[in-house]
């Protein structure tokens, strides 16, 4: 194989972030005494994108975001709830909901030992490493980059110069980014100047200002390029 290092992202790549949010969601309303109405977790999934995209281009903190979701929120409805409260509530939900994404763990255990497998996540450490723990695809994978624990984030240049510090032997012109995120995994892979699996289930337009290497459908084309080098 080319590559011998693989980064790949965890939410929407290798973990299903969309039920597993829905579940966590759920379970931190009823805790919290939220009578939960319809429509609400696409309108909390829709102030979470957007407080992820703003800490993407660096107008918010991490501690801010998570409070700043939740504050929007119950705003939205007129909820008089502590936001820190509900979003504590909600992240100790979700790093007990772990959701695969059919196929996953099996492209996993496919790679093993063909290539050193490696995790790349802006996600909060006590929920990523909480859901990782309850797959099992732990036993595959060689470590996990946490952007809180790292001190940034993806796409910045700088995750991806640490992350290559860390894994012993990395060669940059061997390794490669996997992931479904346009503005964090493969926009970060330009920034590092690493080559980029774009993993694209829903056949979205590729876009001209960002270097692709492979545009894949499905686990299976990402499984035959990384091993043959071609499709």
């Amino acid at each position: 194989m080319k590559y011998r290092f693989l980064l790949f992202d965890a939410d929407n790549t290798l973990l299903d972030f969309t039920a597993c949010e829905a579940k966590a969601f759920a379970e931190a309303l009823k805790l919290c005494g939220i009578p939960q109405k319809p429509g609400m977790t696409e309108v909390y999934s829709a102030y979470n994108d957007r407080c992820w995209k703003e800490l993407e281009r660096g107008e918010l903190t991490k501690p801010q975001l998570v409070v700043k979701r939740y504050a929007l929120f119950l705003e939205h409805y007129g909820i008089d709830k502590d936001p820190q409260t509900v979003n504590e509530t909600y992240a100790d939900c979700l790093s007990k909901t772990a959701i695969e994404l059919p196929g996953a763990e099996d492209l996993l255990k496919r790679l093993y030992g063909k290539a050193k497998i490696y995790i790349i996540t802006n996600g909060l450490t006590k929920v990523q490493k909480g859901r990782f723990a309850r797959t099992g695809m732990t036993e595959y994978i060689e470590e996990i980059f946490i952007s809180e624990q790292m001190g940034c984030k993806k796409p910045d240049a700088l995750f991806f110069s640490l992350v290559a510090e860390r894994i012993p032997g990395f060669c940059q012109e061997q390794a490669i980014v996997i992931g479904d995120s346009l503005t964090s995994d493969i926009r970060g892979a330009n920034n590092g100047g690493l080559d980029c699996i774009w993993y694209n289930p829903k056949g979205e337009k590729k876009p001209e200002d960002l270097k692709i290497t492979l545009d894949a459908r499905n686990f299976e084309e990402i499984y035959s390029f990384l091993t043959k080098g071609c499709l």
